[in-house]
């Protein structure tokens, strides 16, 4: 597979630019794995909450969550397979948690989502976008992130908060909407674990 994305990413380098092939290669290369990995933990996330029959919710929660990652940034795994393996472990779990939780909690979707959303918006504005040492944003592309990730959790927060009818999917999107974006804020915060780094960006787990 390596030796594929490294042929790939060379052929494309020397399409673009002869000069600075083997820098541009470099950059495809990891685009390109970016993108497997990206696929691979979609492809893992649909068939475990498919077999759980959990997948609407599932992808709701993983939309929410992945949405907020492209601009916000986050924590990041040490490896690609821990973070695939995360990645899916942790939305599907997410998934099945909140459709087993969703109906026996009817009467308290709404506040329940509002305080996620005022925590989500709280820890955007305190922490987002998340930078390591070796990439660092200017004070106007970081003003910028921060304020389109504020934008993406507003225009989810319409979503969750708009009037509709009370059935048991509308509450269980609600629910996994707001704990998909949840989830995405508590990786910007500085809290260090073993094996991970925070790292804006839009990349995956």
């Amino acid at each position: 597979m390596k030796s594929a994305i490294d042929k790939i990413s060379r052929l494309l380098a020397q399409e673009t630019s002869s000069s600075s092939a083997s820098s541009d290669a470099e950059i495809y290369a990891y685009a390109l794995k970016i993108l497997l990995l990206n696929i691979s933990a979609a492809a893992g996330i649909i068939v475990v909450s498919w077999m759980l029959g959990t997948l609407p919710v599932t992808l709701v929660t993983w939309a929410a969550a992945f949405s907020l990652r492209v601009v916000a940034g986050g924590r990041h795994q040490p490896g690609p397979v821990t973070c695939l393996l995360t990645t899916v472990g942790i939305f599907t779990a997410l998934g099945y948690l909140v459709t087993a939780v969703a109906p026996r909690m009817q009467e308290f979707i709404v506040p329940v989502s509002a305080l996620g959303l005022v925590f989500t918006l709280y820890v955007i504005i305190t922490y987002a976008p998340v930078t390591i040492a070796s990439k660092q944003f200017s004070p106007a592309k970081r003003s910028k992130l921060k304020m389109t990730s504020v934008g993406v959790v507003v225009l989810w927060a319409a979503v969750v908060l708009a009037p509709a009818p009370a059935t048991a999917g509308h509450q269980a999107a609600a629910l996994g909407i707001t704990a998909g974006l949840v989830t995405q804020a508590i990786s910007l915060l500085p809290i260090r674990l073993p094996g991970s780094k925070l790292q804006a960006g839009r990349y995956s787990a």
